[in-house]
C-alpha cells in the first residue's frame, strides 16, 4: 500500500482547522502517512492550532507505538512562502514522502471513507488525479449556500472521467506534479485548471469521485461572496490566456457560464450606448433578460436537485455575480495594457501581514557537479549540512569511473547519475533542469572538492533576495591576495577580458560556487554553456541584460584527488570564450519573464 502526504495550505484559517485535522487524522489512521501543514504567514492563532494538533499527534503516535500498533499520521509544520496558495502548495509537495499527495484546503472537512475512493480511483496507473465532491454544510448561510449549490449542480452532470479537477479536496500522483512542473505560482484563482489542463496534455486521466465527500465551508458574507467571485472571474482569465482553447470552459465549468461575464459586460456597454441610440438599450437589456432566464431555469433544476429553495433565487444572486465577472475582465485588461505581470494576489488577495525575512523565504537547491570526488563528497555533504542546513541538494555524477557511484545512496541527498560523461556544464545544465521541474528558483553550485565553504553560501544569497542581483559568484580573488602562478596568470588575463566584455568587474572567471536567482535559472536551464561554463555564464548573464555581483570568499585547498582545470584547459576556455562571444552577439535574447 503507498504511502500517502497530506498537504494543508494555510492562511488564517483558525475557524475550521481543528475539524479539517482531525478529519484528515481519521482517514490517514492504520496507513503510512504524513501530514504537512503549510503555514503561509498566518496572524489569526492557526498556527498554534496546528502546533497543538501535532504535540497531540505525537504523544498518541507515541503511546500507539510501544503497543506495537499505529494510530496516527506523522504531522509537520514548515513555513510557506507567502507567495500565493499554489507556492504553499508546491512548498509542501516538496517536503513529501510519499509518492502519493492529497491536498486538503483550510475550510474541507473530508468525509468518513473518502480517501479509500480516491485511492481506488488511484488504482489506474493513468490517473494523475482524483477529486471527490463537495457538499454544503447545514450550517451554512445564503451566501454560502449560493456558491454551494451552483456547484451541486455542475458536479451532478460531471462524469467519472473529467478534464479539471479542484484542489482541496484531490489526491495526485506526486510523479506527475513533479513531471509537469507542480502548480504555477504566479496564478492566484485557477491554478488548479492551469495544473489540470497542464496533466491532460501529458496523456494523464482525471477522475472524479463522486461518493468521496468533504463539506466546504464557503464564504458566508456578502462582501466575502463578492470577493470570492473576483477572484474566480480573474483568475479564469489569466488561465485562458495561458491556455486559449479553453476559452470555451471544460466539463465543470461549462461555456455557457464562460459567456456570462463578457455577456453581462457587453450589456453594460450597450446600456452606456443607449444614450446614442435606444435600440442599444434595448439589445442590452434582451441579453440581460436571457442570462437571467438562464439562471432562473438552473435554480428550478438546483432546487429539484437538493431540496434547497435558496436556489431559486439564483437569478438575483448570480446577476450580482455577473456583475462582479464584468469588473474583473475590466480591471485585468487595464492591468494588461499597462502590462503589469501576472501575480496571484490580483485574483488571490492576502491579508496584511509582516513578511519574515527574504532568507528565510528563498527556497534553494545546492548542485554539486562531481566527476570521480567519491573521496570528497561525504564531507562536501557534511560541510552544506553545517554551514546551509535550509537548502536541498543535488549531486550530478558525471559518470564517474571511481566509486562516486557507490557512496550515492549513504549520502543521504538526491542525485542524478549521467550515462556518460558530459563536462561540467553539461552536469549542471541537467541539474538546472531538474531545480525547473522541481519548483526551485534559487540554485546554487558548489563543486565537490571541497575547496569552497558553504557557510558563504548565505553572504552570496544575501543580494539575491534582496533583489540587488540576479546572480552572484564567489571570489577568491576580490582581496587581491593570491599569489602569482602560471595558473593565476591565465585567469588574470581571462577576467581583464571578460570584464571588458561583460563590462563590469570580473576578477574571478572560474568561480565554481554561485546562487543563480529566478531570472537566471530560468536562462541557465534554456542555455547553460557546455564544458568549462563559468566565463562563457558571465558573458550570458551579461549579454542578456542580468546583474551579476561578486562577493570575497576564502577558498580551500582541494581536499582529495586533481583538479581537471589545468593551464592548457585555461588557455582553451579562454579561446571557447572568446567564440562565445561572437555566438552570444549573433543569437537573438531569451530574457527570462520577470
Amino acid at each position: 500500500m503507498s504511502g500517502v502526504s497530506f498537504v494543508v495550505p494555510v492562511l488564517n484559517g483558525r475557524r475550521y482547522l481543528r475539524r479539517v485535522l482531525s478529519a484528515i487524522s481519521r482517514e490517514a489512521r492504520g496507513r503510512t502517512a504524513e501530514i504537512i501543514v503549510v503555514d503561509d504567514g498566518s496572524t489569526d492563532g492557526s498556527r498554534r492550532i496546528a502546533e497543538s494538533f501535532r504535540l497531540k499527534a505525537e504523544a498518541t503516535r507515541f503511546e500507539s507505538s510501544s503497543r506495537g500498533f499505529r494510530l496516527q499520521a506523522e504531522v509537520r509544520i514548515i513555513d510557506g512562502p507567502r507567495r500565493g496558495a499554489a507556492a504553499a502548495m508546491n512548498a509542501g509537495i516538496l517536503e513529501a514522502s510519499h509518492s502519493l499527495i492529497c491536498q486538503v484546503d483550510q475550510d474541507v472537512v473530508v468525509r468518513p471513507e473518502w480517501l479509500d475512493m480516491l485511492l481506488r480511483a488511484l488504482d489506474d496507473p493513468a490517473v494523475a488525479a482524483a477529486q471527490g465532491r463537495y457538499v454544503v454544510p447545514t450550517s451554512a448561510r445564503f451566501w454560502s449556500r449560493m456558491a454551494g449549490r451552483d456547484l451541486d449542480l455542475r458536479y451532478a452532470r460531471l462524469p467519472e472521467r473529467t478534464d479539471h479537477v479542484c484542489t482541496g479536496n484531490t489526491a495526485y500522483r506526486a510523479s506527475a506534479l513533479h513531471q509537469v512542473g507542480l502548480f504555477d505560482e504566479t496564478l492566484g484563482y485557477g491554478y488548479d485548471n492551469d495544473l489540470s489542463y497542464r496533466l491532460v496534455g501529458r496523456g494523464y486521466g482525471l477522475a472524479f469521485c463522486r461518493d468521496a465527500t468533504a463539506e466546504h465551508f464557503w464564504r458566508n458574507s456578502f462582501a466575502g461572496y463578492c470577493a470570492q467571485q473576483f477572484g474566480v472571474g480573474y483568475g479564469r482569465l489569466d488561465v485562458v490566456r495561458i491556455h486559449p482553447h479553453r476559452a470555451t470552459g471544460d466539463a465543470v465549468s461549462r461555456s455557457i457560464m464562460m459567456l456570462h461575464g463578457p455577456l453581462t459586460l457587453a450589456a453594460l456597454a450597450m446600456a452606456l450606448l443607449s444614450f446614442v441610440a435606444v435600440p442599444f438599450g434595448i439589445a442590452g437589456a434582451v441579453v440581460i433578460g436571457l442570462l437571467a432566464a438562464e439562471r432562473a431555469l438552473a435554480g428550478i433544476r438546483a432546487w429539484r436537485l437538493t431540496g434547497d429553495r435558496a436556489t431559486l433565487l439564483f437569478p438575483i444572486a448570480h446577476m450580482l455575480r455577473d456583475l462582479v465577472w464584468a469588473w474583473a475582465i475590466l480591471v485585468w485588461l487595464a492591468r494588461r495594457l499597462i502590462r503589469i505581470e501576472r501575480d496571484p494576489a490580483h485574483s488571490m488577495r492576502r491579508p496584511r501581514t509582516t513578511a519574515p525575512s527574504a532568507a528565510a523565504n528563498a527556497r534553494v537547491l545546492v548542485l554539486v557537479p562531481a566527476y570521480n570526488e567519491a573521496a570528497n563528497l561525504p564531507r562536501v555533504v557534511a560541510d552544506l549540512r553545517a554551514g546551509f542546513p535550509d537548502a536541498r541538494v543535488l549531486i550530478i555524477n558525471d559518470a564517474s569511473t571511481d566509486a562516486t557511484a557507490d557512496i550515492l545512496p549513504a549520502l543521504g541527498v538526491e542525485w542524478l547519475t549521467l550515462p556518460q560523461r558530459l563536462g561540467v556544464g553539461g552536469a549542471l545544465r541537467a541539474g538546472v533542469r531538474w531545480s525547473r521541474r522541481h519548483g526551485f528558483q534559487i540554485v546554487a553550485r558548489v563543486d565537490g572538492d571541497g575547496q569552497h565553504r558553504a557557510r558563504d553560501l548565505a553572504r552570496l544569497l544575501k543580494p539575491i533576495v534582496a533583489g540587488q542581483a540576479d546572480a552572484v559568484a564567489g571570489s577568491r580573488f576580490l582581496r587581491g591576495t593570491h599569489r602569482a602562478t602560471a595558473r593565476r596568470m591565465t585567469q588574470r588575463l581571462l577576467a581583464v577580458c571578460l570584464s571588458a566584455i561583460a563590462r563590469q568587474r570580473i576578477t574571478d572567471p572560474t568561480s565554481g560556487l554561485w546562487i543563480f536567482g529566478p531570472r537566471a535559472a530560468q536562462l541557465l536551464g534554456d542555455c547553460h554553456p557546455g564544458g568549462y561554463p563559468e566565463p562563457e555564464i558571465h558573458l550570458l548573464l551579461a549579454r542578456h541584460g542580468l546583474v551579476v555581483r561578486e562577493v570575497a570568499v576564502h577558498a580551500r585547498e582541494r581536499l582529495a584527488g586533481r583538479t581537471t582545470l589545468t593551464p592548457a584547459r585555461a588557455a582553451v576556455a579562454f579561446a571557447r570564450t572568446a567564440f562565445a562571444f561572437i555566438a552570444l552577439t549573433l543569437r537573438p535574447d531569451r530574457v527570462p519573464r520577470q
